[in-house]
This record gives structure tokens, C-alpha cells and sequence, in this order.
């Protein structure tokens, strides 16, 4: 039987567990996305989208079947869901555009906008109180984001609509987020990724009405096998990592990813990061850690004061 009060060692095996399965998130996540730069403008976005939702949602209902059973994939929130997947999904269709358009670091140090068009859409939707500290945050990450969109704004070798499509994907990322705000204390997590990977598959098999997708090389079809292993085991990584150790621990091993964006960018595919990006994203993401940990305290806040809902 487990004991009623965790030790201290308890306490220290499962946070470090939880940074592992970060870590392992952060890195799988990190090498999806150069899986999708690699296959570049030879493979539609629609056709990765789709191989990575079957694979995905096959390894979700294996996960299912051997922990809560497949039972938990059911749900009547469909208009909860719909809402949240069809935002995620067009989001993952603008990030996949924009790899093929724009740098990796770039596209990268972007997605840490999302936190703060999260912020813009909680205050204007769900009627939040922005206080000071969120105001200085969006204020240093928006500056944050300008340098690093400048050049490609105002040269005439930048990539505006590369940018343009970036920067669509995180805020639609936001929206969501913010759909996800209001329906994870009522779905389970493997519910939820479920649909946002059948809502994306429908959607990406659509696209075939569009252009036709071409038969894939014996490289590209590695590619789109790891695009799709990659993810899925870093969404789960990522989704079982918050049961074991608490948010303001692994939270920030986020940034990691633009580490590792600057890494394979430069090996892989030869890009080095400008000035603006060196200079830009660490505003961006000062301006997020500020959000996030002040987002942590006040969740900490709500749960000493009184018993919470699960």
C-alpha cells in the first residue's frame, strides 16, 4: 500500500521522472518539426497532417485500451471539442507552411508568442484582469517580437508572408488554448488529443480536392513515420509529465526548444540565426516565463485557499 504522506523521496523520483518525460517531449517535439522542414515543399502539409494523425491516433487508442480503457475516448462535448480541434488543427497547418518559408530558430522563438496572444484573447473572451506584470510582459514580448520580424518586414530579401503565417499559427494556437481553458476540467487529456488528431486528419485528407499528394520517396516515407512517432510520443511525454512533477518545475524546460531549434537549423539545414533573433527571443520569452509564473502562482494561490474540483 502506498503510504498516506509521500516521502521525500517519493517526492524526488517522481519530479525527476517528470523532468525526464519533459525533456523527452521538448526533444521528440523539437525533431518532428525538422521531419517536416525536411520534407519541405516535396510533401503537402496536408499529406504530413495526415500521416501524423493516423499514426497518432492509433498509439492514443493503444495508450487508452492498455490504461482506462477505450470507454474514455467516448465524450458529448462534441461542440467543445470541435471548437478546440479546429483551431489547433488550422494552427498545425499554418506552423507546417511556415517551416518551409522561414528559418527554424525564427519559426521557433515565434511559437513562444503564444502565451501572450493567450493573454489578449483571455482578456477580450473570458473577461480576465490583466494586472501590471501581464501588461509589462506583453509589452516586452510584442517589442521582443518586432525584432525579430523587422528585418523580414523592412528588407527587401525578408520573408513578410512567411512571418504572416507564423504568426497566424500562434494565435490561433491561443484561441485553442483558450478553448482548451474552458473544457480540460471535464475531458480526459487522451479525449481531448484524440479529437484535435481525428478533427486534423479529416481536415488534411481534405486538402486532396485541392492538389493531388505525390507518391513519397523511400526517404520520405521515413520522414513522415518519424513526423508522426516523434509526435505522438512527445504530445504523451508532454501530457504525463504534469502527473508527476508540478508545472513551475518543468514549465520553463520549454525554452529548451530554442536551443535545440539553433542546433539542428545550423547542422541540419545550414541556417544561422540573425541579430534580431539572438536579440528578440529572449525578450519573447522572458515575457512568457513572466506569464506562465505568474499564471503558477495564482493556480497555487486557489488551491491552498480550499479542496478543488480534480
Amino acid at each position: 500500500m502506498m503510504p498516506a504522506v509521500p516521502s521525500s523521496r517519493d517526492h524526488s523520483h517522481h519530479a525527476i521522472l517528470g523532468v525526464g518525460l519533459k525533456l523527452v517531449s521538448v526533444f521528440c517535439l523539437a525533431s518532428m518539426v525538422a521531419c517536416v522542414k525536411y520534407l519541405g515543399a516535396d510533401v503537402p502539409p496536408g499529406q504530413v497532417i495526415f500521416f501524423r494523425g493516423v499514426i497518432s491516433m492509433l498509439v492514443i487508442a493503444a495508450v487508452a485500451w492498455r490504461t482506462d480503457g477505450l470507454g474514455v475516448l467516448r465524450t458529448r462535448n462534441w461542440r467543445a471539442h470541435a471548437s478546440r480541434s479546429i483551431a489547433g488543427a488550422l494552427s498545425m497547418f499554418c506552423w507546417f507552411i511556415a517551416l518551409t518559408m522561414i528559418p527554424l530558430a525564427e519559426m521557433t522563438a515565434i511559437t513562444f508568442t503564444v502565451p501572450l496572444f493567450l493573454t489578449v484573447l483571455a482578456m477580450l473572451f473570458l473577461h480576465e484582469l490583466i494586472r501590471w506584470y501581464r501588461w509589462t510582459a506583453l509589452a516586452v514580448g510584442f517589442a521582443g517580437v518586432l525584432v525579430i520580424v523587422g528585418p523580414d518586414l523592412v528588407a527587401a530579401e525578408g520573408n513578410a508572408l512567411g512571418v504572416g503565417v507564423a504568426l497566424a499559427a500562434a494565435v490561433l494556437a491561443a484561441f485553442a488554448l483558450m478553448f482548451l481553458r474552458r473544457m480540460s476540467g471535464h475531458e480526459h487529456a487522451l479525449t481531448i488529443t484524440f479529437y484535435f488528431f481525428l478533427t486534423s486528419t479529416v481536415l488534411a485528407l481534405a486538402t486532396l480536392a485541392l492538389e493531388p499528394w505525390p507518391v513519397p520517396t523511400g526517404a520520405q516515407w521515413v520522414a513522415l513515420g518519424m513526423t508522426g512517432g516523434f509526435g505522438v510520443v512527445g504530445q504523451l511525454a508532454m501530457t504525463y509529465c504534469y502527473r508527476y512533477a508540478e508545472a513551475s518545475l518543468v514549465a520553463p524546460l520549454d525554452y529548451l526548444t530554442m536551443l535545440f531549434a539553433i542546433a539542428i537549423g545550423f547542422y541540419v539545414f545550414g541556417e544561422v540565426p540573425r541579430a534580431s533573433t539572438w536579440i528578440g527571443a529572449p525578450l519573447v520569452i522572458a515575457a512568457g516565463g513572466i506569464i506562465l509564473w505568474r499564471e503558477y502562482a495564482r493556480f497555487r494561490k486557489i488551491r491552498s485557499a480550499g479542496p478543488m474540483e480534480p
